[in-house]
């Protein structure tokens, strides 16, 4: 049983939370701007410029994940599609700012976070092969989409 009324108002509730979200997300890149130009200038002060810089690289990490969060939800409000590639590119960058982090966390003394290392690179690896696979087979899907519509003679769908 369709309910307009009751579809309209979670249509507007799940615009507000996304909203929020996209808000949110905003005040958290903010926030790291100021945590990365704070340590910038600690860095300068101290004069230990490798670990500080090192740290200060592991917050553009987070900058860089933020920044493609932003992005997801911006194309999200626009067009109401959602990509699962996004949350495959926040895990490697993630990950990517963990293999940066690991030598400076062990203090240049990698034979006691070795495995931590190795593991963190498997995952790396593992979620670059995911990466590919995703997109590779969403552009096998959007070639054979534009290929049938061609031969229907329709425009063919849009590219978000």
């Amino acid at each position: 049983m369709p309910m307009p009324g009751f579809e309209s108002l979670m249509e507007r509730a799940n615009r507000l939370l996304h909203l929020f979200i996209a808000l949110a997300l905003l005040v958290a890149s903010l926030l790291v701007v100021w945590q990365f130009l704070r340590d910038a200038w600690a860095v300068l002060q101290s004069g230990a410029v490798v670990r500080g810089f090192l740290q200060a690289l592991g917050n553009l990490f987070i900058l860089w994940v933020l920044s493609s969060l932003i992005s997801a939800e911006v194309r999200y409000m626009k067009t109401g599609i959602f990509r699962l590639v996004v949350f495959i590119e926040v895990a490697l960058i993630t990950l990517l700012r963990q293999l940066i982090l690991i030598p400076v966390e062990s203090a240049g003394h990698l034979e006691t976070a070795i495995w931590s290392y190795s593991l963190t690179i498997v995952a790396i690896l593992a979620l670059g092969l995911t990466y590919w696979l995703v997109n590779h087979s969403q552009l096998k899907c959007r070639m054979l989409e534009e290929e049938d519509a061609e031969s229907r003679g329709d425009p063919g769908p849009e590219t978000p």
